[in-house]
């Protein structure tokens, strides 16, 4: 006779711990391998869940990760995110995407479309750009967004550098210190407050970062809202159409 296997107690836990989840999945999806939209609203709801948070959550999840961090040394000057998000843009929805867009970024830019490809492109001067592009794909969008300051970096490092330099000489005028002595300490003040630049610099990254978030976000909304609706419509006038149809072969038996 052979003999049975023995579980320890670490093992028992696992295996009990790993049963736990299977169960939980059964009882959740079934045998289906995944859910629809309107099946995981349902659950939600089952499971005590309402319905706005759960798409805010499917909102969430359907947005790009920023996680482009921020380089100290290089003062990082650009970030950029291309992601596939639900919803197809169209001509019909387009102007609805570029209201999102202006409202987001507090400005407007230059429409342009490229192939099949909606384009939105903002520059101002030479201090930084931002540049957006959507392309149908089969009931989706590809979405890539690009924001640039690298214009910005010379004139931060500069302000950053001369208004402290400037102050520190001013100051060290007044003391009897050596014109050598007194350009050190000012040059040193001036290359301390590069580092407050550097800090600035930082602050406008984060700042680029979450707007592309709210950009994404924004038009991923936009996107399903306009998708939605051309559904509705669409199934309306098929069920018009069917209507009319049976009315029609209604008055045909009557006559």
């Amino acid at each position: 006779m052979s003999e049975q296997r023995t579980f320890s107690k670490k093992e028992i836990s696992k295996v009990l711990k790993r049963a736990s989840e299977i169960q939980t999945q059964k009882d959740l999806y079934g045998d289906q391998e995944g859910l629809t939209e309107q099946e995981l609203l349902q659950l939600a709801k089952e499971v005590g869940i309402d319905q706005s948070s759960l798409l805010e959550a499917l909102n969430d999840y359907d947005n790009p990760e920023f996680d482009q961090g921020y380089n100290w040394l290089n003062a990082t000057s650009r970030i950029q995110n291309i992601n596939t998000v639900p919803g197809e843009i169209s001509d019909e929805n387009w102007e609805e995407i570029i209201q999102e867009i202006r409202r987001i970024t507090g400005g407007i830019g230059k429409v342009t479309k490229v192939g099949n490809s909606f384009e939105w492109e903002q520059r101002r001067k030479e201090l930084g750009y931002k540049h957006i592009s959507l392309t149908p794909q089969e009931g989706r969008t590809k979405l890539q967004m690009v924001s640039g300051w690298s214009g910005m970096k010379p004139i931060v490092y500069m302000v950053s550098f001369m208004v402290p330099f400037a102050i520190t000489s001013i100051f060290m005028d007044g003391m009897n210190l050596t014109d050598g002595l007194a350009l050190l300490f000012a040059a040193g003040a001036g290359i301390i407050g590069t580092g407050f630049g550097r800090v600035f610099l930082k602050f406008h990254f984060e700042k680029q970062k979450k707007m592309l978030y709210d950009l994404a976000r924004g038009i991923t909304t936009r996107l399903k809202s306009s998708t939605k609706k051309n559904r509705i419509t669409i199934e309306e006038k098929e069920m018009y159409s069917e209507s009319e149809h049976t009315s029609s072969k209604s008055s045909k038996l009557q006559s």
